[in-house]
């Protein structure tokens, strides 16, 4: 073998050697690029997914019994947005009477009002009750009343006289005044037949009808001593919220 040839074959022998020590570093920088192209991925995954949670997006929620109903829509557009719930998973019982139990919690927790743990407002409100730091809360911050013998009657049904004047008064309390001078009230409520069946939130109902929190119950009765239904608590619910822009 001349000396030419064996330059040659100590030259590839060189050059194999080469190749077999940066195979290795080549090989993980190769996976170490594609882990870089992995995670690269997966933080952008990550980052739509939290873009996609921080956006409000609700799922919808439906009951059995408001097919066709009057208030379906309002009604599912709150449960949707877990601020009012159903009787049972399929059932709202929208016709159902609303206690007055049941509405001071609706508001109590529309507007966020903070937690009051004190139950020494009223006899028949046992601290244990579900309702007992709602309604506590209603009344320290003036939303809803007790009446005169130290009774709230957490269980009886609320009126839509009842209904108007919370109402109101959580607009107040979201510094949204809906009052109206004398005359107006006057004029909004004499457009009702049974405007004296208005036994004491005159100012409160022409307040809510001026500013369309609540319709009558036909085109000239008022039906403010009836009980308010479960529909008629959302559906004034929902336009208390969109006046606050709450909703």
């Amino acid at each position: 073998m001349n000396q030419a040839v064996s330059r040659k074959i100590a030259s590839l022998l060189a050059a194999f050697m080469m190749m077999a020590i940066m195979l290795p570093a080549m090989t993980f920088a190769a996976a170490d690029s594609s882990a870089a192209s992995a995670n690269e991925s997966v933080s952008d995954s990550v980052y739509t997914d939290v873009y996609n949670v921080n956006e409000e997006v609700y799922a919808e929620v439906t009951f059995e019994d408001l097919a066709s109903h009057w208030a379906q829509a309002d009604i599912e557009l709150l449960a949707s947005k877990g601020l009012i719930s159903g009787v049972t998973t399929s059932e709202f019982q929208p016709d159902r009477a609303i206690t007055r139990a049941e509405f001071a919690a609706l508001i109590v927790r529309s507007i966020e009002l903070p937690s009051v743990t004190s139950s020494t407002y009223f006899t028949d409100v046992n601290a244990s009750a579900w309702y007992a730091g709602t309604v506590a809360s209603a009344v320290y911050a003036d939303i809803i009343n007790g009446y005169e013998d130290n009774t709230f009657r957490p269980n009886d049904s609320a009126t839509r006289e009842e209904l108007a004047a919370i109402i109101v008064r959580a607009l107040d309390n979201v510094q949204i005044s809906a009052h109206v001078p004398q005359a107006t009230q006057d004029k909004l409520l004499s457009g009702y037949t049974d405007a004296n069946e208005v036994v004491w939130a005159q100012q409160e109902l022409a307040a809510a009808l001026n500013a369309h929190l609540i319709n009558g119950v036909a085109d000239n009765q008022l039906g403010s001593s009836k009980p308010a239904t479960r529909a008629e608590a959302a559906v004034m619910l929902k336009r208390f919220l969109k006046l606050a822009d709450r909703l």
